[in-house]
């Protein structure tokens, strides 16, 4: 009996090598500006793709003003919106293993 309790708290021991306070720390994504960049490969084609086609509708939609066109600045400022957000989602959204 002596002894299996022995062996239970080498094991315990073992895993519990980072300390306390490790377990309750963020990841060093989760933390400061990093929050806001995507991780993995996908999101940073998503986060790039977006945010190009955002950009591209955020400029339409003052070229439009500008010019005077109508309902196409209105149009192409909701659609910069979506893409904005769009970028956004990929830019935190984390990918589960």
């Amino acid at each position: 009996m002596l002894a299996s309790r022995a062996v239970a708290t080498k094991k315990k021991k073992k895993n519990q090598a980072g300390g306390r306070r490790a377990n309750y720390a963020p990841a060093a994504t989760q933390s400061g500006n990093r929050k806001y960049l995507p991780v993995g490969w996908a999101n940073w084609l998503g986060f790039v793709m977006f945010s190009i086609i955002a950009v591209a509708l955020g400029a339409e939609a003052v070229a439009g003003v500008i010019e005077g066109r109508g309902a196409d600045p209105a149009a192409a400022a909701v659609l910069f919106a979506g893409f904005a957000y769009m970028t956004y989602l990929f830019g935190t959204i984390r990918l589960k293993d």
